[in-house]
């Protein structure tokens, strides 16, 4: 889906959190796309305010039991400063974040409802991207074998610099005579496509020629990239609508930040899945649309 400029700085103005997707009538997995953007730049103006501030966020923590005010980070990154006073490693951080429950109580409770809470920086996020970038691909994949196009992957290759699809010769494909195909799992703003355009488009363009960016989570009307509207199927679906099914009648017990993180792995390949009410409650805060199937 292509946005005016105008249609989308209003979108963002307005979109602060995942409760706010109700408001839109956009696609779930287009405001998604939109608000973790808007997080991440947040995140990047600010962080180094806050980043040599650890003891004072933990003597702040000690005496409150609270983050203060001032830190306005995302749930998992005030977690990281946190940790960081109380002089872990990033190690050990990095395993507090995905094995909170080994932590002593009370330091638990505050990882577990930071992990459970930050769709942007936690580790359930980090694998939901990556799963989203896997549908991206996969679709491209699809189409080009169902279309009889040979192809070489990223993989490879096993060069550094290369795109997600890359053809030996020039062929004609939407339109366009093109050498290959780079997909994003992201919404083209402005600032977006000139990261991206910096960092490898122009690289690719230099090496190979002509090819097509593909933002499956939509662009600004304009830029020269592709919203993925050359594709359909199920798989595009899913990254749109970013809906999860949930059979009640199926129950599995667990730890629920790690089947959490099972069923977005499966999300490429499974429509329902067993219900797990502390999971389901983690999916919704990542930005899914929870719905339930009788069966």
């Amino acid at each position: 889906m292509m946005l005016s400029f105008e249609d989308y700085i209003e979108l963002r103005r307005n979109l602060n959190r995942i409760s706010d997707f109700d408001r839109f009538k956009f696609p779930r997995g287009i405001l998604h796309a939109i608000l973790m953007q808007k997080k991440v730049e947040s995140v990047k103006r600010k962080y180094h305010l806050f980043s040599g501030r650890t003891k004072e966020i933990l003597e702040f923590w000690k005496e409150k039991k609270r983050f203060p005010e001032w830190l306005t980070l995302t749930p998992v990154l005030k977690v990281r400063l946190l940790l960081k006073g109380m002089d872990f490693t990033t190690k050990q951080i990095n395993k507090a974040l995905r094995s909170p429950n080994e932590l002593e109580d009370e330091l638990s409770k505050v990882v577990y409802n930071a992990v459970s809470r930050d769709f942007v920086y936690s580790p359930i996020a980090a694998k939901l991207q990556g799963v989203l970038g896997k549908i991206g691909e996969r679709i491209i994949e699809e189409k080009l074998k169902d279309l009889g196009i040979e192809f070489k992957t990223e993989k490879e290759l096993k060069t550094q610099k290369t795109p997600d699809f890359f053809f030996e010769e020039p062929l004609e494909l939407f339109g366009r005579k093109i050498r290959w195909i780079e997909s994003k799992a992201l919404f083209a703003d402005l600032r977006t496509y000139e990261l991206y355009r910096k960092k490898q488009i122009s690289k690719y363009q230099e090496l190979f020629g002509d090819g097509i960016v593909v933002y499956w989570r939509g662009c600004i009307k304009g830029l020269p990239v592709s919203d993925g509207s050359e594709f359909d199927g199920d798989l595009k679906r899913k990254l749109l609508e970013m809906s999860l099914f949930f059979s009640k009648s199926e129950e599995i017990d667990g730890d629920p930040l790690k089947l959490a993180e099972e069923f977005i792995g499966d999300y490429i390949t499974k429509d329902t899945f067993p219900y797990n009410r502390e999971a389901v409650r983690i999916l919704r805060n990542m930005g899914f649309r929870v719905l339930f199937r009788e069966t």
